[in-house]
């Protein structure tokens, strides 16, 4: 029976939503952990799990009836320290190891290994740049069940992190910590972010096409370079990684959180640009715009906006917002504003191995 470690980090997406674009040396736990590591272990097989002990691995067993066994590490007030000698402790014993964190996590379990073994992240952090991540926690628990039917793909991958102080200043600045040994099955492990260069040209002609159609509305700004474009053209400059709210051309509120967006009332608007290369529209540093939002505004009032190069590099767009229900709501087809009185259509990527 296949042999798969298990490494929680509960602290992982607690700076999410409330807009810190991190969770390094935050030490508040994030309460949407325990539901991502449930909807892993509810998709997956029932094979031998070997996890460290309390909220690293145990306790999540204690409602899901799984086999697992505990190793003599872990506990309920983790560290990074803990992670590395969980990954030591079960690289020597397991076949494949899951985390659940962001990319601070996947820093940690590759530091860790012993041996070349693959690893596999179930998204729960706030930026997940590396390439070592599942699309949701269904995905991955699809691909534990195809690794050991020898179906899955074994692929080399980047594990990227950003120095948390400068990203938050605007600065992306990102940094290759290693190359880890992952699993994929027709694409549904993301791919390291991407930087897309995009001319200035074809954002003016963007920020025109949104500007003449902004009504008496709310509108919330997303990040990402090509939005903020936008906000510059009606006159306002924010911070490159913040969720801006505005009441037509107005701003009302930089750099918002989860629990200022559930205050808004009235009909509501979205704009966001995919991330570049991995095309996460929602789920990926901008989990600010959480479900409850977008479950009020709808399909219908998110407006994608994306330069031609970066939406031409992509297959479909990845939605992962925390809840299920709405990221189901959110499939289809988006028309993509890439230039003035330019679309391009795209769809939705499958949540799941259908």
């Amino acid at each position: 029976m296949l042999k798969v470690g298990l490494i929680v980090n509960p602290y992982a997406g607690s700076g999410g939503r409330i807009g810190l674009k991190g969770s390094d040396n935050i030490r508040v736990e994030n309460p949407e952990i325990p539901s991502r590591v449930e909807r892993f272990l509810r998709s997956v097989g029932d094979f031998s799990f070997y996890v460290p002990k309390g909220k690293m691995g145990e306790s999540y067993f204690l409602k899901i009836n799984k086999k697992r066994v505990i190793i003599d590490a872990g506990g309920d007030n983790s560290s990074s320290d803990d992670t590395v000698k969980s990954s030591e402790i079960l690289s020597e014993i397991v076949d494949i190891i899951v985390f659940v964190g962001g990319d601070g996590t996947a820093r940690d379990v590759a530091k860790g290994l012993k041996r070349d073994i693959p690893i596999l992240g179930v998204p729960g952090g706030v930026k997940m740049h590396s390439g070592v991540f599942a699309s949701s926690p269904e995905t991955a628990g699809f691909l534990i069940s195809l690794f050991s039917l020898n179906e899955a793909k074994i692929k080399k991958a980047e594990i990227l992190d950003v120095d948390e102080d400068e990203y938050r200043k605007g600065k992306y600045v990102t940094k290759l910590f290693a190359i880890a040994t992952t699993i994929d099955y027709q694409g549904v492990t993301v791919p390291s972010k991407e930087e897309i260069r995009t001319e200035e040209e074809d954002l003016q002609g963007i920020a025109e096409e949104v500007i003449a159609n902004i009504r008496d509305a709310y509108y919330i700004m997303g990040p990402g370079y090509t939005v903020k474009f936008i906000e510059r053209k009606l006159g306002y400059s924010t911070s490159f990684l913040s969720t801006d709210l505005f009441n037509g051309k107005k701003l009302i509120k930089e750099n918002v959180s989860y629990s200022d967006l559930l205050q808004i009332t009235g009909e509501l608007f979205v704009i966001v640009s995919p991330i570049g290369g991995q095309g996460f529209l929602f789920g990926r540093g901008n989990q600010e715009i959480g479900p409850e939002v977008l479950r009020r505004s709808g399909k219908n009032n998110i407006i994608v906006v994306a330069s031609k190069q970066k939406i031409e590099k992509l297959n479909c767009l990845w939605i992962d917002t925390g809840d299920v229900e709405v990221d189901k709501m959110l499939r289809g087809v988006y028309k993509v504003i890439i230039g003035y009185n330019e679309y391009y259509a795209i769809q939705t990527c499958s949540m799941t191995l259908e």
